[in-house]
């Protein structure tokens, strides 16, 4: 019997996810990129930040600097830029009070974030936010466009950015991060690194 909100929503999950993504899957990252996949039904997400922001992604999907293997994206951006939530949500868990950071391993854990669930039951993570550069709580309900916090460089961090990712179920049952579409200027894209991209919302 199933009594756990997260039991249901991975139950629904897996019977929604093989519509929305099972197309997707079939494509490599480097497929999505260059727009092969035309009948993409996946969630089409906003850049993280303030309408007209332009922003430079320095790692992107399987990008090998840090990223090999995974699916997350790097934004660089000043201490202090303010970050915008990329999707309508509820706010499921958040850190505000380190001021630690560098490329030592010990400040792996050190990250301040935000994750913020969909009603899909996908969840959205941002990482590397300033100290006490979160403004909202556990619980309360974001809209797209609404500022949420400022970047910073807590955690495993080189410099100030945003690490932006969103994870789900997928077609397997297995937890994974996912590929996502977002709003540009130039269009609806799968982002590329060593880009500019300016928000479109």
């Amino acid at each position: 019997m199933i009594t756990n909100y997260y039991q249901i929503m991975k139950v629904l999950l897996l019977m929604v996810l093989p519509l929305m993504t099972g197309a997707q899957d079939q494509y490599s990252i480097r497929d999505l990129k260059a727009g092969k996949f035309k009948n993409d039904s996946s969630f089409i997400y906003h850049l993280p930040f303030e309408n007209k922001k332009k922003i430079f992604l320095i790692q992107a999907y399987e990008s090998k600097m840090s990223h090999k293997g995974e699916r997350a994206l790097d934004f660089k951006v000043k201490k202090g830029t303010k970050i915008c939530a990329a999707r309508d949500g509820v706010v499921m868990a958040i850190r505000k009070d380190s001021d630690k950071g560098g490329l030592k391993q010990d400040y792996m854990m050190d990250a301040n974030y935000i994750s913020v669930s969909h009603c899909d039951g996908s969840v959205a993570h941002y990482w590397h936010l300033q100290k006490d550069g979160v403004l909202i709580n556990v619980g309360d309900t974001v809209r797209t466009g609404q500022m949420i916090g400022y970047s910073g460089s807590t955690g495993y961090s080189a410099f100030p950015h945003l690490h932006f990712e969103v994870q789900s179920y997928d077609t397997a049952g297995k937890y994974v991060q996912l590929a996502t579409r977002f709003y540009t200027n130039k269009g609806v894209l799968y982002l590329r690194p060593g880009k500019f991209y300016r928000a479109a919302h």
